[in-house]
């Protein structure tokens, strides 16, 4: 639940930086900092399902001896 509330408002901020900026003609920053923030999530994702695919692949082989 914390998780969810911390990525909304880090959004909002997001959107609100991004206006700025846009204001300001400086629109490839915005672009470029939502692209960190969604790799990041990204990146977290596809390391929690590897390493649950490794916890359940570990599990395997030694209830398998």
């Amino acid at each position: 639940m914390k998780r969810r509330v911390l990525t909304l408002v880090t959004i909002v901020l997001l959107a609100a930086g991004m206006y700025y900026l846009y204001q300001k003609q400086l629109g490839a920053i915005s672009f470029f900092l939502l692209s960190i923030f969604f790799f990041s999530i990204a990146y977290n994702q596809l390391s929690s399902s590897s390493m649950k695919k490794l916890k359940k692949r570990q599990n395997y082989f030694v209830r398998k001896k």
